[in-house]
C-alpha cells in the first residue's frame, strides 16, 4: 500500500474522530444531555486519533504511528465495551459511576450537590435508532482497529 493511500486512511480517521468527538459535544451542550464519567472518557482516545493522525498526515513514520493509533483504537474498544456491558447489566461497575453522596445540610448546598451529580453510567439518556452512543461508539472502535490493522499488515515501511 502507497504513501499516498495511507496519508488517505489518516484522513478518514482524523474525520471520523472529529466527527466522533463534535456529536458528543452537540448531545452535551446543545441538546442538554448530561455525559456520564465514562462518556467522557471515552473521548480522550478520539482526541488522541485526532493528534496522531494530524502528525502522521505530516511525518513520514506511518507504521509507528498506525500502531499507536491502532492501541489507541483497542483502548476505546475496550473502554467502550466496558460500557456498553454496565448499560445491558453484564458487568458490574468497578467503580462509582454516580456523583458523590450528599454530605452537606444547608440547603443551597444541598442544591449545588444535586447540580453536580453525574449521571449513572447504567442509564441512557441519548439513543440513536434505539442505539446508545456507547454502543455507537463499540462499533466504530471496532471498525477502526480492524481497517487500521488491515493498513499496518500491508504498509510498506
Amino acid at each position: 500500500m502507497s504513501d499516498q493511500n495511507i496519508k488517505k486512511i489518516f484522513i478518514i480517521v482524523f474525520i471520523i474522530s472529529f466527527f466522533s468527538l463534535a456529536a458528543a459535544l452537540y448531545v452535551e451542550y446543545f441538546l442538554g444531555f448530561k455525559p456520564c464519567i465514562l462518556c467522557i472518557y471515552q473521548r480522550v482516545p478520539y482526541a488522541i486519533a485526532l493528534l496522531i493522525s494530524l502528525i502522521a498526515f505530516f511525518n513520514g513514520n506511518t507504521k509507528t504511528l498506525l500502531v499507536i493509533l491502532g492501541l489507541t483504537f483497542v483502548a476505546s474498544v475496550s473502554l467502550s465495551g466496558y460500557h456498553v456491558g454496565i448499560e445491558k447489566g453484564i458487568i458490574e461497575p468497578i467503580f462509582s459511576c454516580t456523583g458523590e453522596n450528599i454530605n452537606s445540610l444547608e440547603k443551597e448546598e444541598i442544591l449545588e450537590s444535586l447540580n453536580n451529580i453525574q449521571p449513572d453510567c447504567k442509564d441512557v439518556d441519548f439513543s440513536l435508532f434505539g442505539i446508545s452512543l456507547a454502543t455507537l461508539n463499540f462499533i466504530n472502535s471496532i471498525v477502526l482497529t480492524i481497517v487500521i490493522v488491515y493498513i499496518f499488515k500491508y504498509a510498506k515501511k
